[in-house]
């Protein structure tokens, strides 16, 4: 009986733990670290950094230095539970099964892109293809779909200062005006098309989700290897946006 009384104390103490590191991902700050987490939810350090540490060992959380995230389990199962469930695996699925692509469902996460659905095809043994992986905005696909509607001065202010080195391929991005080009170039199009531009000889498709407000709350993209020899692009280009529509309209 007291073990029972223990766990249950300290359920709502992991839960309160957890609801703070969500919210903490969008904070200016940062993601935040025991001590800020002990502070905010009433805790001495021992207790926060016991309880943190079996969250980050169960994956509901994970751990980046000092700072805490979400972990791959809690993404998964939001993604199960949430809008982008069970509506999206159909969809994602065909893109697999059509044009062998990993297919994704992504947001916006600061100046990252986060999949919080994922179906992979049986190329991708990577752990950076499953969901919960997060991804430059400036050199995604899924990113540049989701900066359709952004000005100027918000993707500027978004990046905050970023200096396009160290992540991308050979054909990323690397000033924002650059990437501001290609955002408008395939804005126009309705979709966004990225060659070599997250990894080398990756071709990167992506549209956009919109709620019944036209507001872009997701993205659906498709990621395909050897990109210069497909002669199907414009079939998968077509078939995301297909995808990403038939989407707004099951959320819808």
């Amino acid at each position: 009986m007291r073990q029972v009384d223990v766990v249950m104390g300290a359920l709502p103490r992991g839960l309160g733990l957890v609801e703070r590191v969500v919210r903490g991902e969008l904070d200016t700050r940062g993601g935040p670290g025991v001590v800020r987490l002990a502070e905010e939810s009433g805790l001495d350090k021992g207790q926060a950094s016991r309880l943190l540490r079996d969250l980050v060992g169960s994956g509901v959380l994970a751990r980046d230095g000092h700072e805490f995230r979400a972990g791959t389990d809690l993404l998964a199962v939001a993604a199960q539970v949430g809008p982008w469930g069970a509506e999206s695996r159909a969809l994602l699925r065909g893109l697999v099964a059509r044009f062998g692509a990993c297919a994704y469902v992504d947001v916006l996460g600061g100046a990252m892109v986060l999949s919080v659905r994922a179906e992979l095809a049986a190329w991708a043994e990577f752990a950076w293809a499953r969901a919960g992986r997060q991804t430059p905005v400036w050199c995604t696909g899924a990113g540049r779909a989701l900066l359709f509607d952004h000005s100027r001065e918000a993707v500027a202010e978004l990046l905050g200062g970023e200096d396009f080195i160290g992540a991308g391929g050979p054909y990323a991005p690397r000033t924002v005006d650059d990437l501001l080009a290609r955002v408008a170039a395939d804005a126009a199009r309705g979709v966004a098309v990225c060659e070599s531009e997250y990894d080398e000889d990756v071709l990167e498709v992506a549209a956009p989700v919109r709620d019944p407000r036209g507001d872009i709350v997701a993205a659906v993209s498709a990621v395909v290897p050897h990109a210069a020899v497909r002669d199907d692009r414009a079939e998968l280009v077509a078939a995301v946006g297909d995808a990403a529509s038939r989407l707004a309209r099951l959320l819808g």
